[in-house]
């Protein structure tokens, strides 16, 4: 951690042990990370996309153009927007035709397509016009949500059909995603949005060096989006094991508590080098005190040329530009310019206190 001049060993210690978990959700419907093979299995989706991370700032690029689309549209017909990152997972936002016939960013099925109103010709295929596909999606993942009552079934619906989903609820008597034996495409399907969206909203999470970052990696500097390093013939070798904090009491949920903040100018920054930060409002964290105009400082990381920064209060408070994206443009640090720090929504009240156990999960 690094607070010039502030923070003591006490402070150090107290955000330490401060016990508030990670938690990972799709569509605020948490995924349960306490059990070891769902952890396992979703830190194996994303350690195999962190393998060949050399396609992820194109995708980048290409979902910044898709989803000011999607979104309002999702919005529209109230769907969450989780299932923005659903088309990546289907086609990699590209107009693909799949072997069985499924078209566009969406991968529709003709038959589907027809029930939905979407016209299917030899000419002319509106699955591959992404307006009227996004609207034809959302109409299908309501109706599934209707049927199935979840999100998460819904999505994993969307891939296998709502008939099997619910064939296999009946079956098996259990509603839980992640309990029910599926086949083993859909038992994927939901583990691969959430690694695309971990690796879209928490990029720092997984750059090496970063201070609690969540592979213990071997390599010290260069980030997860940088040019990938080649594969090991043994490949886990690069990944040894992630610790992950079980809560068993949740914090409500809570709006984010922001702070305002500015950078100072760093005309020449690279990759790994600290980002000063002025602190324009008092923040209170975790028992942290700091008052305004106090300085910050941490090492930054470059993503799709958004500085991601490590404060050192772990996921507690984190750096977000004015426009309430995480991160900040990498042009803002040569100028200086007014950011944010949000804090979680309990963060200027006392940390609540949980039971907390460490688990230790082998990538091997």
């Amino acid at each position: 951690m690094r607070i010039r001049g502030i923070l003591t060993g006490l402070l150090l210690l107290l955000l330490a042990h401060s016990g508030m978990a990670q938690q990972v959700d799709f569509c605020g419907e948490v995924v349960p990370m306490e059990r070891d093979f769902v952890s396992f299995r979703l830190m194996d989706v994303i350690k195999r996309n962190l393998r060949y991370q050399g396609y992820l700032p194109a995708l980048r690029l290409k979902a910044e153009q898709y989803f000011p689309v999607i979104e309002p549209i999702l919005q529209q017909y109230q769907v969450p927007l989780d299932f923005k990152y659903l088309p990546i997972v289907e086609s990699g936002l590209s107009n693909a035709t799949s072997p069985v016939g499924a078209q566009g960013v969406w991968q529709i099925m003709p038959g589907t397509a027809a029930e939905l109103g979407l016209t299917v010709s030899a000419g002319y295929d509106e699955r591959n016009h992404l307006i009227k596909a996004t609207h034809a999606a959302c109409k299908l993942i309501r109706l599934l949500h209707d049927q199935l009552n979840s999100w998460t079934l819904a999505a994993a619906a969307y891939n296998a059909g709502s008939g099997n989903i619910s064939k296999n609820i009946k079956r098996q008597g259990s509603r839980d995603y992640y309990q029910l034996m599926l086949n083993n495409e859909t038992a994927q399907y939901i583990y691969k949005i959430i690694a695309i969206k971990q690796l879209f909203e928490s990029p720092e999470l997984y750059m090496p060096g970063f201070g609690y970052n969540v592979f213990a990696k071997n390599t010290t500097n260069g980030s997860v989006f940088a040019t990938p390093p080649p594969v090991s013939k043994t490949g886990d070798k690069d990944f040894n094991t992630i610790r992950i904090t079980l809560g068993k009491q949740v914090a409500p949920k809570q709006s984010a508590v922001v702070y305002a903040a500015r950078l100072q100018n760093n005309k020449a920054f690279e990759d790994g080098q600290l980002v000063n930060i002025l602190l324009l409002d008092d923040l209170q964290a975790n028992g942290v005190y700091i008052r305004k105009n106090s300085s910050l400082s941490g090492k930054g990381w470059l993503v799709s040329n958004r500085v991601y920064v490590d404060l050192g209060f772990g996921n507690t408070i984190v750096l977000y530009a004015t426009d309430g994206r995480k991160g900040v443009p990498a042009d803002l640090l040569k100028t200086g310019g007014d950011v944010q720090l949000r804090g979680s929504g309990n963060s200027r009240n006392t940390a609540l206190a949980t039971a907390s156990s460490h688990t230790t999960v082998a990538l091997r």
